[in-house]
């Protein structure tokens, strides 16, 4: 058992999920990598940041699975309506206007479980804001891991622990990481009274490079990228021992 797809998501500000995503996403760590999916109801920045033409992307993989196609490598999945960003990540970008991307977002959450295949690369989904009830909501609550993307700051937290009851409950396997900030992740999880998974690195020149502004000799070596292959690593390693705890109870 491995994670055929994972969800980031906010609840409010701009704590740099995108980027977050991406990050996620370019450094997969297994072999098959990773495609990332950027189902933002709201709209896309990826195509205006690397000046992308709005197809293939989102709106064509939306439409390809509503008649039927897979998350293979058959050229139905995100793959097949993906662009390949510099260094090679696929990306299935939004189109920029919240008219279309949220169309787009409705028909994916509709097809939700066509998104990955076993055989496939993990399909990182970056779903923007969060509101209950939302086909955003339907596409986190469908993926093998969900990850809550909170800045550490006093009004993202106060968010964050007035939806911890109602997201925990819907979202069983949810994660929260912490962006950016200097405290402990254990002085932010007894700030907000829930555990704290993760935390991103406040890193600007990574956040340049991924937006397309600058250019990195070794991004690997980044604090930002460091960070997002240890979490993906963790990732992996949990979903592998929920498979052998489930193996063992039968």
């Amino acid at each position: 058992m491995r994670p055929r797809t994972v969800a980031l998501f906010s609840l409010s500000g701009a704590p740099g999920v995108t980027l977050a995503a991406t990050a996620l996403a370019a450094v997969w760590p297994e072999e098959r990598g990773a495609v990332l999916v950027e189902a933002d109801a709201s709209g896309g920045d990826i195509a205006l940041w690397r000046r992308l033409p709005a197809s293939p992307g989102l709106t064509d993989l939306a439409a390809a699975l509503r008649h039927g196609a897979s998350g293979g490598y058959d050229g139905g999945g995100p793959v097949g309506h993906a662009q390949a960003l510099p260094g090679g990540l696929p990306v299935c970008p939004a189109p920029s206007s919240a008219d279309r991307a949220d169309g787009a977002v409705r028909l994916l959450a509709q097809n939700a479980g066509s998104l990955a295949a076993d055989d496939g690369p993990v399909t990182v989904l970056d779903l923007g804001r969060l509101a209950p009830r939302s086909a955003t909501a339907h596409l986190a609550a469908h993926a093998d891991a969900a990850l809550l993307v909170a800045q550490d700051d006093l009004a993202q937290l106060r968010r964050l622990q007035e939806s911890a009851a109602h997201l925990f409950e819907t979202l069983p396997g949810l994660r929260t990481v912490i962006s950016g900030g200097d405290r402990s992740t254990a002085e932010v999880s007894d700030a907000v009274g829930m555990p704290v998974w993760g935390r991103l690195p406040a890193d600007p020149k990574s956040a340049a490079f991924l937006r397309g502004e600058k250019n990195l000799r070794r991004p690997h070596k980044r604090p930002l990228f460091k960070t997002a292959a240890s979490l993906a690593r963790t990732l992996i390693r949990d979903a592998a021992q929920t498979r052998e705890r489930a193996e063992a109870a039968t």
